[in-house]
Formats: structure tokens, sequence, C-alpha cells
């Protein structure tokens, strides 16, 4: 991507944001952007789901016509983008260069407008790619991990999110794989509920701290241990902008 074209899709997605979410959200997000570049300080819950067969129809989203694109590769992208649907590239400034690294993207459109878009990892390369908190996934014993999502505001509300990890799980089940592990904020609740409806597993809590250069990454147990579902309640903690998976 060129610099002119980089700046483009960044001045593209300003626009539709104050558009459709006001100037304050704006604000909010240029505010949070920077202060990412510098410091974050991220509570999250450890996730890990088992893929087992799930009926489908529990998690369909809620439109009236919808169609999703499983993209590998920028030449994917490429052909999706040829065929008359959005080119996800120019809403997720990053996605080129995940797809380089291998990352997955499933992708759902409404009519042939972008409505969501999650990853999936399948190496330490794609997930290096769109999440960078470290926590553990055994990629060489059939572990994967997913992260990355992001919901267009228009389309918010619609079920998107539990059907796109319906999407992904049921991706790495059918391609063999075991477990499938992610965080997820810990005020995060929107994303909580939606992944209680799979019965994951969580793990514990994990606390990551980046300022410049230097980061520090720590793990806990829950008390009274793993639960399924939902998080036992407790005070939210601190989280920041975190594009590696559900803040």
């Amino acid at each position: 991507m060129t610099l002119r074209s980089d700046t483009s899709a960044r001045a593209a997605k300003a626009v539709a944001v104050l558009r459709e979410e006001g100037p304050s959200r704006l604000l909010k997000r240029v505010l949070a952007f920077l202060v990412s570049g510098v410091a974050v300080d991220w509570t999250l819950y450890l996730y890990e789901h088992s893929l087992v067969e799930r009926d489908r129809t529990r998690f369909l989203p809620r439109l009236d016509d919808w169609e999703l694109r499983v993209i590998h590769s920028n030449d994917e992208a490429d052909a999706v983008a040829a065929g008359g649907f959005e080119d996800f590239r120019k809403a997720v400034r990053p996605a080129r260069r995940r797809l380089q690294a291998g990352a997955v993207a499933f992708c759902v459109y409404a009519d042939a407008e972008l409505a969501h878009v999650g990853w999936l990892a399948l190496d330490q390369a794609g997930k290096d790619s769109f999440d960078h908190v470290p926590y553990q996934v055994a990629f060489a014993s059939g572990q994967a991990c997913t992260g990355g999502t992001y919901t267009v505001p228009k389309y918010r509300g619609r079920r998107l999110m539990p059907y796109g990890y319906y999407e992904r799980l049921e991706y790495l089940r059918r391609n063999g794989f075991t477990t499938s592990r992610n965080v997820v904020g810990v005020s995060n609740i929107a994303s909580q509920k939606a992944h209680a409806g799979f019965a994951p597993t969580i793990r514990g809590i994990g606390h990551y701290r980046r300022v410049l250069w230097w980061h520090s990454w720590r793990e806990e147990p829950l008390p009274g241990g793993p639960c399924r579902g939902m998080p036992p309640s407790r005070g939210a903690g601190r989280t920041g902008r975190f594009d590696g998976g559900e803040p």
C-alpha cells in the first residue's frame, strides 16, 4: 500500500465514523489511536473454545441477506473485490499485511457491502499479525487462535459477532484442529456474551502492559479456578483499545 492510498483509506474510515457515530466518537478513536502507540494497560480474560459440531441456526445473523467470504490471501481478496464486493482491505488498514503473514479473514457482506470481519491464525506468524498479546497457543498440537473482530457500526446489533465466531470455529473443526484460544477485555460485556453461546472455558486472567518498546505479560488463575460460559462477577479492569482481539 502506498502512502497516498494508506492516507486515503484512513481518511475514508474517519469520514465513515464521523457520519455514523458522530464527532465525539471520532475524537475518542483518534485519542485512543494516539495513546495506544505509546502505552497500553489491558486486563484480559483467557478463553479456550472446544471444536465440536454446533447447530448453525442458533448463530445466524439478523440480516435478510448476507454472504460469507473466507479469504486466505491478497490474491483471493483481489478476486472478491473484482466480483463486485467491497474491498475489505480499505476498511481494515492492516488487512493486506495480515493476509501476507498467513492469517485468514472471515468477511460477512450485506449485499456487496462489508458488514463484519474476523481473523483466524493457524500459526504463530498469523497470530503475530493481528494479536500482540503473548498468551500461548500450541499451534504444533492443533490449536489455533482468533481475534481482530470488527463490525461496521451500521450493522452492529445484528448478531454478526456470534455468527462470525461460529464460522471460524466450524472452519477449524472441519480442518482437524483441536481447540481455539483468544482473549477478551474484562469490560467488554458484549464480546463476553457472544462467546458465552459457545460454552468456552475461561482459563484465567492476563495482564498486558506496554510502554514504547517495553512490555510485560502476567497470567493469574480465576478465583475458584477455570469456569465455563460467562466470567465470574468482578470489578472491571483497565482496558484500552485493543486491535488484536476483543477489547
